[in-house]
């Protein structure tokens, strides 16, 4: 009788009676369903909107950059080429379209190679040189900040860090005819090598104007960076 009672209630468990239900329900249950559907898309469009203002924010910085490089560049060389207000602008249009595509594409020599050639067929013979001897006085300068801050850390006096500086530059070995340092990434490899060897090489020549305490102390600031190029 136990057995009968137990198995009795096993089925009851196992079919239950649901109530029926009524079309108010299913229309009911309907509406939560298009209600979480239309939730979720409203979800998914505002993602895909955020993720379409971050790309269109990120093309136009971009764009803003290359545009600056191409400013810069004019602004820094148009003047010692002799541009007019015209060429300028094809010039700064140039630079920008290949600053744009090497953020795009990612920088190459090879590319800046061709670069340079396509610079030389734009220039006339007289802006060539120009253009040349104002890339070296670039190098130049830049090599003489260098020389100038070590010998600032040495705590040499203007004149002395200028004397330094001086001397340094007229030991480096800078190719000429270079009208893009990009193109020629052998030269900007081995410039700090140069102007380290060359203030090093220096010193001797201005030692009656150094005293061992300043020269030390230079060779002391040069020593490390001279461990680092070693490596």
């Amino acid at each position: 009788m136990l057995e009968v009672l137990v198995f009795s209630l096993v089925l009851l468990a196992q079919d239950p009676k649901a109530p029926a239900r009524t079309v108010e329900d299913r229309l009911k249950e309907l509406g939560d369903r298009l209600t979480a559907l239309e939730k979720k898309e409203q979800a998914i469009s505002q993602e895909n909107a955020a993720l379409e203002k971050q790309v269109a924010d990120q093309k136009a910085m971009r764009e803003k950059v290359a545009r600056q490089a191409g400013a810069a560049w004019v602004k820094l060389m148009g003047p010692a080429i002799g541009f007019g207000a015209e060429r300028s602008a094809e010039f700064e249009e140039l630079w920008t379209g290949w600053t744009r595509e090497d953020m795009e594409k990612g920088a190459d020599a090879a590319r800046w190679k061709t670069r340079e050639e396509t610079l030389r067929t734009k220039l006339s013979p007289d802006e060539i040189p120009r253009l040349a001897r104002k890339v070296r006085e670039d190098r130049e300068e830049s090599a003489k900040r260098r020389v100038s801050l070590f010998a600032q850390s040495a705590r040499l006096g203007r004149e002395k860090s200028s004397a330094l500086a001086d001397a340094a530059v007229r030991k480096l070995s800078i190719k000429e005819g270079i009208l893009i340092l990009q193109a020629h990434p052998e030269e900007a490899g081995r410039e700090w090598g140069q102007v380290l060897s060359a203030a090093e090489a220096c010193v001797p020549e201005l030692s009656p104007g150094l005293t061992d305490e300043e020269r030390a102390r230079f060779e002391q600031v040069l020593a490390p960076w001279k461990a680092a190029m070693q490596k």
